[in-house]
């Protein structure tokens, strides 16, 4: 029971005042917090257990919602460090005490103790609690090679919890969305072999390197696979890699740039059909496919929040984003995003420039979204503009788009050339019909299920998502 609600916060043995406090900091951060954060939190929650089950209810009756947060905060580091069941156990919990926190949400919000919940939307999925899906009917079938205890790193395939976080994480939603309805554990039946490593989680995590000298570390995790591959990757031998899959979702062939020597042969899915210094050898369209970048679930549910009718928004065009004045050194060469920069800035109807607060309430509110490249010909601001309802305008004439031929890119999209990048394109925004607005904007709507790996846009029968043209693709081995 919790008469007079939970907010005395007086603290216990194990949750002080000033550890609380701590908590209270993170409610609005939790779902994009560092997995060193999560990991922090998983052992106060350990020793929150550890002290019993009266010392943790009267630690809940004392400050439920900092036990809330902690628990939620703490399941990213349960899931990469002991695994899935873990973390659905862990998961279970929380619905348990949100269910009992609920009657005091009001309160909890205007004293700013209550989490955004609904980012907890796609964790179900994530911690195994959902069924199997049916791989869109699909015929083909995958083998997916445990590697658990491969990389030096450890926990290969573990953590998607985490892993999927960022513009990268399409490497741990990949095998994550297959092993649960497209796959086999039997190497007879197996059409392909995905090779899952979740490489820039790791590189993240543990700060590996892309350096050349003599080896980077990325490269060494490949290389130590690649030469123990009839331990690891048993099939190989088969077709000599043909049929065998390696996710590559950021410039992935310069932080293994052997692989010319191991896997030429091999499946690439990938973000980018030019990899810069790699050039279109890195790229096979009849054997390769780009996909998209991913877009995180906290990130696109705000963003549709703020996704106007045509008829409300009132800015022509946005871009915001690093650029040779703002950012690392790597963009002072980006001539593109200069442009824009110099001569967007201040033109009326236009927002441009570095990063801003209310960013998702720009691009709510414009008609569209500029997408110039970045430190390579693709970027996720692309796929971002979906969830905004922002009809994209690519300014990166290298930019190989995901799914040609299954989705028409003319209907909601426009490519202008680099070179041109001025008044012209500005003019030539300014002079669409509104009639025309409406109808790419809706298609950009429409097409939004496209580049959501968590499958919250597709309705039931429509078939749209990040994984069909994976679980569907023809048998090219």
């Amino acid at each position: 029971m919790l008469p007079e609600g939970p907010f005395a916060c007086a603290g216990g043995a194990v949750l002080g005042p000033d550890q609380l406090a701590a908590v209270k900091n993170m409610v609005d951060a939790w779902v994009d917090l560092e997995l060193k954060q999560s990991r922090v939190l998983a052992n106060l929650y350990s020793a929150l257990l550890e002290s019993g089950s009266e010392a943790l209810e009267l630690q809940i009756q004392d400050c439920g919602f900092a036990v809330l947060v902690i628990m939620m905060i703490a399941l990213r580091a349960l899931d990469y460090d002991y695994g899935q069941a873990a973390a659905g156990d862990l998961f279970a919990e929380v619905q348990k005490l949100l269910q009992r926190l609920e009657p005091f949400r009001a309160e909890a919000t205007s004293r700013g103790w209550w989490p955004e919940t609904r980012d907890l939307a796609i964790y179900p999925a994530l911690v195994g609690l959902h069924a199997p899906h049916d791989c869109y009917g699909s015929q083909l079938r995958f083998y997916i090679y445990s590697l658990r205890d491969w990389t030096p790193a450890g926990h290969a395939e573990r953590g998607v919890l985490h892993c999927q976080h960022g513009q990268w994480g399409l490497e741990a939603m990949i095998p994550w969305w297959l092993r649960r309805g497209c796959a086999t554990e039997n190497p007879e039946e197996a059409d392909y072999f995905l090779v899952p490593w979740h490489t820039w989680c790791d590189r993240m995590i543990f700060r590996m390197n892309q350096s050349r000298e003599p080896i980077g570390d990325i490269s060494a995790v490949y290389l130590e696979l690649m030469q123990r591959k009839e331990e690891l990757l048993p099939h190989w031998s088969r077709q000599l890699g043909r049929d065998h899959i390696f996710i590559f979702s950021d410039q992935g062939m310069n932080f293994f740039p052997e692989w010319r020597d191991h896997i030429p042969h091999s499946i690439f899915l990938t973000t980018e059909a030019l990899t810069p210094g790699c050039g279109p050898s890195c790229y096979n369209p009849w054997k390769d496919l780009v996909v998209p970048g991913h877009v995180d679930y906290f990130r696109f549910r705000r963003m549709q929040e703020v996704n106007l009718p045509s008829e409300q928004r009132d800015i022509l065009f946005n871009f915001h984003g690093r650029h040779p004045g703002f950012g690392p050194s790597y963009y002072k060469d980006n001539v593109v995003r200069g442009k824009i920069i110099d001569i967007f800035t201040g033109v009326p109807g236009v927002s441009v420039g570095g990063f801003v607060e209310g960013y998702f309430e720009v691009m709510g509110a414009s008609h569209f979204c500029l997408v110039p490249m970045g430190t390579s010909s693709w970027t996720n601001h692309l796929y971002e503009a979906f969830f905004a309802g922002c009809i994209p305008v690519i300014l990166s004439d290298s930019f190989g788009v995901p799914f040609e031929g299954v989705i028409h890119w003319e209907e909601f999209s426009i490519k202008w050339p680099m070179a041109d990048v001025g008044m012209e394109l500005y003019h030539y925004l300014m002079s669409m019909p509104s009639q025309t607005l409406r109808r790419m904007k809706a298609a950009v709507d429409a097409h939004a299920c496209w580049f959501d790996y968590h499958q919250t846009l597709e309705k039931p029968g429509q078939n749209c998502a990040s994984f069909l043209p994976i679980s569907n693709r023809p048998d090219r081995t």
